[in-house]
């Protein structure tokens, strides 16, 4: 592999591997296991930025359920909503049930 730097040559030591762009969003949407041979666990790597991608998208939601629930609050008469606005919402509660179904 040519993005593998080793910290100290010739030696069996730490190494640095510089991602691309697209290895770099391989890294961002999923986890790497490290496994020895035979088949033994050695390490894994990607679980802390996914628990946190995980909990940013978690808290957006939120806020974009308190948004449009302030929204709905307003209104007082009858809205007519364009096309964007309706694929929005959608998107929004199909995100919603996938959320709830991931807490069951």
């Amino acid at each position: 592999m040519d993005n593998i730097t080793h910290m100290v040559p010739v030696t069996n030591s730490q190494c640095v591997i510089t991602l691309d762009p697209f290895q770099y969003n391989y890294y961002q949407q999923g986890c790497i296991e490290i496994h020895s041979p035979e088949g033994e666990y050695l390490e894994s790597i990607g679980y802390t930025i996914q628990k946190k991608i995980r909990e940013e998208q978690s808290t957006q939601l939120q806020e974009q359920i308190i948004l449009l629930q302030s929204l709905c609050e307003k209104i007082t008469q009858d809205v007519e909503l364009p096309a964007q606005a309706v694929a929005g919402l959608g998107d929004l509660l199909f995100r919603i049930k996938a959320q709830i179904d991931q807490r069951k």
